[in-house]
C-alpha cells in the first residue's frame, strides 16, 4: 500500500474536520503525545519510502471545515450574504484549488478528487444529512507531489502541498456543518482516526498548534505527527495545515514534509492567500 500518497489523500480530505477555530487561535484537538521525531532518515528508511510511492487509490471522505464566527475584517474576509448555486460552486472548485500551475517546475498532480453530494454520502454515509441540512454543494480535494518524492522527504521538504474545498449554498450552511465537525472531531483520538487505517496507532498522533496569523472569517494552524507503515518500514510523516471559512467555503491547504521537532508553515502563507484570493474573485 502506498502509505505516503494515501496519507497525503486523506489528509486533504478530513483534515479540515478537526480544525474548531474562531476568530482567533484555538486549541489543538485532544491527542496523547508521541514519541519525539528523528533528525535524520537512515538508509533503510529512504528504501521504505521508496516503496510507498507505488500508485494506489483510496476513498476520499466528504468534509466540512472549521467553525466560524461572524465576519471579522481579516484579510481575506468576505460577505455572508450570497447564495451560491452548483454551477457557481463547480467554477470556484476549478479556479480556486492549489495546482501544479501554482507551484516550482516539475510538480504534479498525485489525487484530484471532486464530490457532489451523492458521492459525499457514498463515501461517509454519516454526514449525509448534514450535507443536505446545510446546503453543501461540492467539493474538491488536489493532492500535488513533487518531482522526486523520495528525495524530498528524505532531506525534508515538502512532499506535498493540497487543497480541499468545500461549497455551500449560504455561509451559515457552512457555518452550521463546520461547527458540527468541529465538535465531533474535537473528541479524543477522532482526529487522527478520520485518517482511516493510515496511522499505525491513531491514539500516538501528535496533534498541535502551529503559530499562523487570523485570516479570511476564521482560521486555524495544525500539525499532525505520527507512524505510518511505509512497505513493512515504521516511518514518520508530518502534516502541516491552515483551516478556513470565507463566506460559504470552507477549505485546507496544507503540505507534509518529513518530521520537524517545532513545525513550521514554510511556504504555507503564499498558498492559503492564493487560493483565498481566487475565492474572493468568485464570491
Amino acid at each position: 500500500m502506498n502509505a505516503i500518497r494515501m496519507l497525503m489523500t486523506v489528509s486533504a480530505a478530513a483534515a479540515v474536520l478537526a480544525t474548531a477555530c474562531g476568530g482567533s487561535k484555538t486549541a489543538a484537538p485532544t491527542s496523547t503525545a508521541s514519541s519525539a521525531a528523528p533528525t535524520t532518515t537512515p538508509a533503510a528508511t529512504q528504501g521504505a519510502v521508496r516503496s510507498a510511492t507505488a500508485p494506489a487509490t483510496s476513498a476520499v471522505k466528504t468534509t466540512v471545515a472549521s467553525p466560524a464566527a461572524a465576519s471579522t475584517g481579516l484579510p481575506g474576509a468576505s460577505s455572508d450574504g450570497k447564495t451560491y448555486n452548483e454551477t457557481q460552486a463547480t467554477t470556484l472548485l476549478a479556479d480556486a484549488s492549489l495546482t501544479p500551475k501554482d507551484l516550482d517546475a516539475g510538480w504534479t498532480i498525485m489525487t484530484d478528487v471532486s464530490q457532489d453530494n451523492a458521492a459525499a454520502a457514498a463515501a461517509d454515509p454519516t454526514v449525509a444529512a448534514a450535507n443536505e441540512r446545510c446546503g453543501r454543494l461540492a467539493g474538491r480535494v488536489v493532492t500535488n507531489q513533487p518531482p522526486d518524492i523520495v528525495s524530498a522527504y528524505v532531506t525534508g521538504i515538502a512532499v506535498s502541498y493540497f487543497s480541499q474545498l468545500t461549497v455551500y449554498a449560504t455561509a451559515a450552511g457552512a457555518t452550521d456543518c463546520a461547527a458540527e465537525a468541529a465538535n465531533r472531531f474535537a473528541m479524543p483520538g477522532v482526529f487522527a482516526r478520520a485518517f482511516g487505517a493510515i496511522f499505525k496507532d491513531p491514539d500516538a498522533v501528535k496533534i498541535q498548534p502551529v503559530d499562523y496569523p487570523p485570516t479570511a472569517d476564521s482560521s486555524g494552524a495544525f500539525a499532525l505527527t505520527g507512524d505510518i507503515d511505509a512497505a513493512g518500514t515504521t516511518v514518520q510523516l508530518q502534516i502541516v495545515l491552515v483551516s478556513f471559512r470565507k463566506g460559504n467555503v470552507t477549505g485546507v491547504v496544507g503540505t507534509a514534509t518529513s518530521p520537524l521537532t517545532n513545525p513550521a508553515v514554510g511556504d504555507l502563507p503564499k498558498y492559503v492567500n492564493l487560493v483565498l484570493q481566487r475565492i474572493s474573485a468568485e464570491q
